[in-house]
Order: structure tokens, then C-alpha cells, then sequence
């Protein structure tokens, strides 16, 4: 599996076991992050599942105050 492929996977745990981040979902995110803050896609990817939502959530307010 490439570092790529492993980055892919979150580590959040429910009921014992570990599951998958839907990857549809992360190209999202880290695409979003990508564009308007110029990230590196290895920065994207080290954040936190958390973190990195909060900061789609964040981009998305700013957006809505500029429209």
C-alpha cells in the first residue's frame, strides 16, 4: 500500500475497530483546503479528521460573508 493509500485512512475508532474515511469525502476536503489556503497536500493530510473538518468550516464562513 503507498504512503498515499495509507494517508487516506482515518484513525477514528468506533465499537473496537478501525474504519475508512469515505476517500470520496478527503480528496474534498484536502482539494478545498488546497485551493483557498495554498496548503501542501501532506499539511492537509497530517491534520487531525477534526481539525481539518473545522477548517473546511471555517473557509465555507468566510465564503458565505463574501457572497
Amino acid at each position: 500500500m503507498s504512503s498515499l493509500q495509507c494517508s487516506i485512512f482515518s484513525r477514528a475508532r468506533t465499537g473496537g475497530g478501525v474504519i475508512s474515511y469515505p476517500s470520496e469525502s478527503l480528496y474534498e476536503e484536502v482539494a478545498f483546503i488546497a485551493y483557498h489556503f495554498h496548503w501542501s497536500q501532506d499539511d492537509i493530510l497530517n491534520l487531525e479528521h477534526t481539525t481539518r473538518q473545522r477548517w473546511v468550516a471555517e473557509i465555507n464562513k468566510i465564503n458565505q460573508k463574501l457572497i
